[in-house]
């Protein structure tokens, strides 16, 4: 989904439709199969998987102390994937442009550019994390808890390091507040089409939870 406008109106339509019914999840779910390429990568994330145990856990114990378990697995785990989902979408720039837009050039441009600083070191973290792996590897190492410790000092200060670079640069342009930007979108019919369905598939969850509570009534 090019425009970030619409990727936000979705994300925000379909998080509320999988939060509030099955239904919902499982069509929120059907929804992401329209962008493959982006799905694909967020089921290959291994972060999304350290997260869903998690998830997996407190569904148990819903349903062991009589809880609908399983539905709060579903629309948490899609829920997840979701926003793993509209992540790997990101385009470098984007959350700037849509803060501006929606906050203007002083507090939009302030907000967008803390997002920006934030997404960029995430996807940096990640890439060390991945070279400090495949160095274990190579020595004949393997990652446990004598070494994690010393890995996470390492991975702190390299993006303490980098803060303080970009924050020398900052000072450097003299930035002290807002800035200029124009946000450029561009939207497709396919995009604008995807998200007239999230209105869809809100509504119908809407509908399935009021049926609910017509029949516990």
């Amino acid at each position: 989904m090019q425009d970030a406008r619409l990727r936000l109106f979705s994300v925000l339509l379909l998080s509320v439709a999988s939060f509030i019914s099955t239904l919902g999840a499982i069509l929120a779910l059907i929804w992401l199969f329209l962008y493959p390429a982006y799905l694909k990568a967020a089921l290959l994330s291994k972060a999304y998987y350290l997260l869903l145990p998690f998830t997996g856990i407190v569904a148990l114990i819903m349903q062991i102390s009589g809880g609908d378990g399983l539905s709060y697995f579903i629309r948490m785990g899609v829920l997840l994937l979701i926003g793993f989902t509209i992540f790997r979408g990101w385009a470098p720039g984007e959350f700037l442009d849509l803060s501006v837009w929606l906050l203007g050039r002083r507090r939009g441009f302030d907000l967008g550019l803390a997002i920006e600083i934030t997404i960029q070191g995430i996807d940096e973290a990640t890439r060390d994390w991945s070279r400090i792996l495949t160095t274990m590897k190579l020595k004949g190492m393997h990652p446990d808890i004598r070494n994690m410790a010393s890995v996470g000092f390492l991975m702190i200060h390299l993006r303490l390091l980098r803060a303080r670079d970009q924050a020398d640069l900052l000072t450097t342009r003299g930035y002290k507040s807002g800035g200029s930007c124009c946000p450029d979108f561009q939207a497709s019919n396919r995009d604008i089409i995807a998200s007239l369905c999230t209105i869809l598939i809100l509504f119908i969850s809407f509908a399935a939870v009021r049926d609910i509570f017509i029949l516990m009534m």
